[in-house]
């Protein structure tokens, strides 16, 4: 009997540390929970046990650009993934969506092959209008199986009359405890700086959705750190955790950096880059504390029992700390009135205000994501 060849597509390869991690978790859970031979549609990841749909030697660069060349080879690697599965699996992400692109036709093409559509990890939504919401509810009717990452998307699917195929199941970085585990860190030595992580978004300010003004709140952070530094040695690696050339958080996360140094506080940049996911992993839960605007940055410290707040920009920032029960003092908003940081951050390093669902409680969830679909074999 020949092995299930199953096909994960995301924004894989498009230099995004949290899209690349689900690449890298799905290719092993298939592995495992599916006995499967996997394949990353886009670039080869590293640590992935999976082949890939766009050659090694191919410029990563070229896959994530937004020119013609950009937009031609995830078209042929998408093409490739497609004729070459039984099942395609959306993984990971806000990619349930009304968005137009190329990939709807061609997987609506595929299922009259015979070729089975499934998604893990995801959130569906959300929609500006009930139109938007009946157009992916029709095209989620093809779907075999969906496992949805928080609660409002598991409510979004029942109203859409897909419950039946609905699991309802968490963020796929859940399963790094189960297929990437980390050691405990040891105690630090005396007089060992704190390290403080943080994680930067380049969002818009124009949106639907009510966000804190970035300018505001790295100065609110930079003035906390700053009298944190009157008291014990602080050290600051800020992260660009999505590196693309247009959307990415480089020149924020640098111009961070320049800032803090102007105020004395000692502070690094980390760039996320070579399509490398764990070594980010352990960047991030080597620190003793993490102020993230990306979602995964705040998933993964708090995975990895690092104390972190989260910029809430978007609706799945709000929807995981919902889910995880993240105090609101943890959660920096729009609505704002004085300094998050100011107790919040010095609560967090005393060992104060954990979330409410203890990381474990929620990475047990994980393994359920691919145990539920109807294809699984544990």
């Amino acid at each position: 009997m020949t092995a299930l060849r199953t096909a994960f597509t995301g924004y894989y390869g498009m230099r995004n540390f949290g899209d690349d991690l689900f690449g890298v978790v799905c290719a092993m859970a298939a592995q495992s929970y599916w006995r499967s031979q996997p394949s990353v549609v886009g670039p080869p990841l590293q640590d992935a046990p999976a082949s890939s749909t766009v050659p090694r030697r191919y410029p990563p660069r070229w896959y994530g650009s937004t020119g013609v060349v950009g937009k031609a080879s995830r078209w042929l690697s998408f093409a490739r993934g497609i004729h070459e599965c039984d099942v395609l699996v959306m993984g990971g992400g806000s990619v349930i969506t009304a968005r137009e692109s190329f990939r709807k036709p061609m997987m609506l093409s595929a299922t009259r092959r015979g070729v089975k559509l499934a998604a893990v990890g995801v959130s569906i939504g959300p929609f500006r209008d009930n139109r938007s919401r009946d157009s992916v509810a029709e095209f989620l009717q093809r779907f075999s199986y969906l496992s949805v990452r928080d609660a409002r998307s598991h409510r979004e699917a029942q109203a859409m009359g897909v419950g039946a195929i609905t699991h309802a199941g968490c963020d796929l970085a859940a399963l790094l405890p189960w297929f990437a585990p980390r050691s405990a860190r040891p105690a630090p030595e005396p007089g060992t700086p704190v390290r403080i992580g943080v994680a930067p978004c380049h969002y818009r300010e124009d949106g639907d959705y009510a966000v804190p003004q970035k300018r505001r709140w790295e100065e609110q952070l930079i003035a906390t750190l700053g009298r944190l530094r009157c008291t014990r040695p602080v050290t600051v690696d800020v992260f660009s955790l999505n590196e693309h050339e247009h959307h990415g958080d480089r020149a924020l996360a640098q111009s961070l950096v320049g800032r803090l140094r102007t105020e004395g506080i000692d502070a690094h940049w980390q760039g996320y880059a070579r399509q490398d996911p764990l070594r980010t992993v352990d960047a991030l839960a080597a620190c003793d504390a993490v102020v993230s605007a990306r979602l995964h940055g705040a998933i993964v410290a708090y995975l990895h029992g690092v104390p972190f707040m989260i910029v809430d920009y978007h609706p799945k920032c709000r929807d995981f700390a919902d889910d995880i029960g993240l105090d609101a003092s943890l959660r920096v908003t729009a609505q704002d009135a004085e300094n998050p940081f100011g107790a919040a951050l010095p609560a967090l390093l005393a060992g104060e205000r954990a979330p409410r669902v203890a990381p474990m409680v929620y990475a047990q969830r994980a393994p359920h994501v691919f145990q539920c679909a109807p294809w699984a074999t544990s």
